[in-house]
């Protein structure tokens, strides 16, 4: 691939995600959220009894780093510490129905924003964009 083309990539990424990202709708993340704490928000909302510790590996986080993260979740009500089930030495976080009710929220802001986005766009290119932003992000968590 020519250096000007991974370039220009580059730089489309980066645009995405600094419109979908901290940039946000209008200046705003998600919600009364930062980022991180959205994407640990996420990652509890996938994993049913989910260790700290998986937080901090979603994000890229030390586990201290995760910790500070899942605190100002459980202050707002999104989360709450449980013991695990297989190790009660272990943190595990569930999901709150405030969490799940801000997800949703978001989910239907950044669809609504998305849906924007896309309708620009020719439709013939929808299974293209799906396909290699999938196989992105596919190959960035592995």
């Amino acid at each position: 691939m020519r250096q000007s083309t991974i370039s220009e990539i580059s730089r489309s990424l980066i645009e995405i995600a600094w419109y979908f990202g901290p940039r946000g709708l209008n200046g705003e993340c998600c919600e009364n959220l930062t980022m991180p704490e959205f994407i640990a928000l996420d990652k509890v909302a996938s994993a049913p009894n989910c260790p700290v510790q998986d937080v901090g590996y979603s994000l890229g986080f030390t586990k201290s780093g995760a910790t500070r993260i899942v605190n100002r979740l459980e202050k707002k009500g999104y989360v709450e510490k449980v013991k695990s089930h297989k190790d009660a030495r272990v943190c595990c976080l569930e999901i709150t129905k405030s969490g799940e009710q801000v997800l949703v929220s978001i989910d239907l802001r950044y669809m609504e924003q998305f849906h924007a986005l896309v309708s620009k766009m020719p439709e013939h290119s929808f299974v293209d964009i799906v396909e290699m932003l999938s196989a992105m992000a596919k190959a960035l968590k592995s």
